[in-house]
């Protein structure tokens, strides 16, 4: 899709509309986005489709419930085209969340982000079951995504690996499973809660969200992964404020999802997705040997 084309769709949708620069993106899994003037964010599904529609409509209806249930600042979608194939919102403030800006901050600017980051993933896990329903939130199933995953390594990883690296992730495997054996309650999820949609808003000292395209009902440790990439001290403490249910196992979890994450990297990087093995493996290496 090019960029002409985005930016042609906005202006005869949107007239009102005005812009001097803009930034093109193309590296998301499942959007093209593009940035007018650091104020306005449109998005577009890559491949548009009735699925894609509907699932772009229900993220829009599910962000206007949780507007006023969050005290974040998350995507307010007040433009949509006739096709409902394009939607647009005020550009959400803050920088991306990295390790580099993390450290950077004070003690009492990260111990912030851990009350804002607590008090977001409990109103989120908390949402009634009945909302997720009446916004077609997909349910996980654990034992088919770990079956999907198994089948996908074998297939696409380990014919690239030594066969110590094999034997580790093996290992690992046996550990995930026995791990989504256990009972735990489901909850409405953000999904893929990582720095990169984790915004630091440095004027307000305030967390933002962005980007609830996977957000589904499942196991709610899988919010914390991505914390532990700014360290065990964060998490412990955004486990500790967290007024969700905690099932004794939820960190322990958690974990093993960080660790899942360079498996996701390196696969998606062999299926025509924009990231690299190069970079997944690099990740593998990190949080595995």
């Amino acid at each position: 899709m090019k960029a002409e084309f985005f930016l042609q769709k906005i202006k005869i949708e949107f007239p009102e509309v005005k812009w001097k620069k803009y930034i093109y993106l193309t590296h998301g899994w499942d959007h093209v986005i593009i940035i007018l003037d650091s104020k306005f964010v449109f998005r577009m599904p890559k491949k548009v489709s009735k699925d894609s529609l509907s699932n772009l409509h229900d993220e829009i209806q599910l962000l206007r419930y949780l507007k006023n249930k969050v005290r974040a600042s998350i995507p307010d979608y007040t433009y949509l085209s006739k096709d409902k194939s394009l939607a647009g919102y005020k550009l959400v403030e803050g920088r991306e969340l990295n390790l580099n800006l993390y450290k950077q901050l004070s003690a009492s600017e990260k111990e912030n982000i851990a009350k804002q980051l607590a008090d977001f993933l409990t109103t989120l896990h908390k949402t009634p079951f009945s909302i997720a329903k009446k916004y077609n939130i997909r349910t996980e199933t654990p034992a088919k995504l770990y079956a999907w995953q198994v089948r996908d390594i074998k297939k696409y990883i380990f014919p690239r690996l030594n066969k110590k690296e094999v034997l580790i992730i093996q290992k690992y495997l046996v550990e995930l499973k026995a791990a989504l054996d256990l009972n735990f309650s489901s909850a409405l999820k953000h999904g893929d809660l990582t720095w990169e949609h984790i915004l630091w808003d440095n004027r307000k000292k305030r967390v933002n969200i962005i980007d609830f395209s996977d957000r589904s009902l499942g196991d709610p440790a899988s919010d914390f992964a991505g914390l532990w990439e700014y360290g065990s001290e964060l998490v412990k403490r955004v486990y500790k404020l967290y007024r969700g249910k905690k099932d004794g196992k939820l960190l322990y979890r958690s974990q093993l999802y960080f660790k899942r994450i360079p498996l996701f990297v390196m696969k998606d990087a062999l299926t025509g997705f924009p990231c690299t093995f190069k970079d997944g493996y690099a990740m593998f290496k990190k949080r595995f040997i």
